[in-house]
């Protein structure tokens, strides 16, 4: 599709996901909902996209919801809203459960659904000014964009309460003192060359583990010990025998760096 809320990018084995209504606060209609499913679909079906990146352009990752879009279509808002959290939440789903790791860039504020967002990353960095908020009761709504899930899984139970009910804003160090967020940088300029070279690691990197990685660590709530351990035997095995396992093993034993791109 035509993408005007967005911006999608491949540049050989990467590709990004840039939020691009910076006029808005990249806040989240029904488009842009629609535009970054079709994005993150267009990745995560790509057997050649070894990384993913999401961030944004302007002051502001995202603000959430887009407030006067939904008031706008008040008679409608129950179908509008299921609409767009079919996509957004596809979207989510679609980079959750893609093989390669998903980088979150948060450039600025990150509220509602910009914090849901957010918080999806397997690798988020932050610039230093960001701030974040859960912000949903405050327009008298409940939380979406899988926040439910993933922040008591982050912060535990009771934190997660806390920041859901009070809608209080916080720093970016404290998101990192929480566990939400992996680095803090001082500026944009900064947060993006860090955002890029990790990019290029895991360009140069074994695409299975990492599939593996992610899929492990989804299912580990859900297994006993047992289950998860017979899991991780699959896995390891498989790999093992694949083209980047040979190679990795080989180069580790011959002391050398791994060529996972051959």
């Amino acid at each position: 599709m035509d993408y005007n809320s967005i911006i999608y990018e491949k540049k050989s084995s990467i590709a990004k996901i840039t939020l691009n209504k910076p006029d808005a606060g990249n806040t989240l209609d029904l488009q842009l909902a629609k535009e970054l499913y079709s994005a993150s679909l267009n990745a995560a079906s790509d057997d050649n996209i070894k990384a993913l990146i999401l961030t944004a352009n302007g002051k502001l990752f995202c603000g959430g919801g887009n407030l006067k879009f939904l008031l706008s279509n008040k008679k409608e808002v129950k179908k509008i809203l299921l609409e767009m959290t079919m996509y957004f939440h596809g979207a989510i789903s679609r980079m959750a459960r893609m093989n390669a790791p998903v980088i979150v860039g948060v450039n600025g504020t990150a509220g509602g659904g910009g914090f849901s967002l957010a918080i999806t990353g397997d690798i988020i960095y932050a610039v230093k000014d960001a701030k974040f908020t859960l912000a949903y009761t405050n327009a008298g709504l409940s939380p979406d964009g899988s926040s439910t899930y993933y922040l008591p899984r982050i912060v535990g139970m009771k934190k997660a309460k806390e920041l859901m009910l009070t809608n209080r804003l916080f720093s970016a160090e404290e998101a990192h003192d929480m566990g939400l967020i992996d680095l803090v940088f001082n500026s944009n300029i900064e947060l993006n060359e860090a955002i890029n070279k990790q990019a290029e690691v895991f360009s140069k990197g074994p695409i299975n583990a990492y599939k593996s990685v992610k899929k492990l660590l989804s299912e580990s709530f859900n297994n006993g010990l047992e289950s998860q351990m017979e899991a991780e035997s699959i896995h390891i095995s498989n790999n093992a025998e694949s083209k980047d396992g040979i190679e990795g093993i080989t180069a580790f034993s011959e002391k050398r760096k791994p060529n996972f791109n051959e």
